[in-house]
């Protein structure tokens, strides 16, 4: 009896043992051996230079707070993150693709639909919240639940279709404006009518001579 009572203690503290190495092994690792020199080389193997012809005509910024939790069998739940972000995108058009044609009176601008662009999710770390006493937030994961975040983010902007139409109004009015005042400086803009079109095939064209 008296040997069954000792295994059992053993066993409870080895138990006991492995939940504190568990919870605090990571940070007394850094504590013993993270506190020596930190020798840092940087090295630049690439630079990579490329033209952009598009036009930012849209930003969306989108602010809330992301709660992921991690549950346990018999344990319930052993992590929980509350994250606030502050979301930001864009809506561009690529000039690059514009097709002017000029027919009496009438100037006709051609362009493809606005296009999602630089998604950028930011979170301030010191706000978030973060309960993993059993189950301890790594790096790894915390990267993981930003980008999953980002790119749910972007995605759902992206198919809004009131941010959609937004930047199709704006990109009229921009060019419109744009071409109407270089027709009045040139003394061409009386009776002239500026029009802008959205013409998706341009996209298509582009592609299929990518591809051919």
């Amino acid at each position: 009896m008296i040997r069954f009572i000792k295994r059992l203690i053993g066993f409870a503290a080895c138990i006991v043992l492995a939940l504190v190495l568990v919870r605090f092994g990571p940070a007394l690792w850094v504590r013993v051996f993270g506190g020596g020199n930190t020798q840092w080389i940087s090295e630049r193997f690439s630079e990579t230079l490329r033209e952009k012809n598009e036009l930012v005509v849209y930003e969306v910024e989108v602010t809330g707070q992301e709660t992921v939790s991690q549950d346990a069998w018999l344990l319930g739940t052993v992590q929980k993150v509350e994250m606030p972000y502050t979301f930001q995108m864009s809506f561009t058009v690529d000039l690059s693709r514009a097709v002017v044609s000029a027919l009496d009176n009438t100037v006709e601008v051609r362009l493809p639909s606005p296009a999602p662009a630089y998604p950028r999710l930011t979170v301030n770390d010191d706000e978030v919240k973060k309960s993993d006493w059993l189950y301890p937030l790594t790096p790894e994961r915390y990267a993981e639940i930003k980008q999953q975040t980002e790119d749910r983010l972007f995605a759902e902007c992206s198919q809004n279709e009131e941010y959609q139409a937004n930047a199709w109004g704006v990109t009229v009015r921009n060019l419109e404006s744009l071409f109407q005042s270089v027709l009045e400086q040139s003394g061409w803009g009386n009776g002239i009518n500026i029009t802008v079109v959205r013409d998706d095939s341009l996209c298509l064209e582009d592609t299929q001579k990518s591809a051919a």
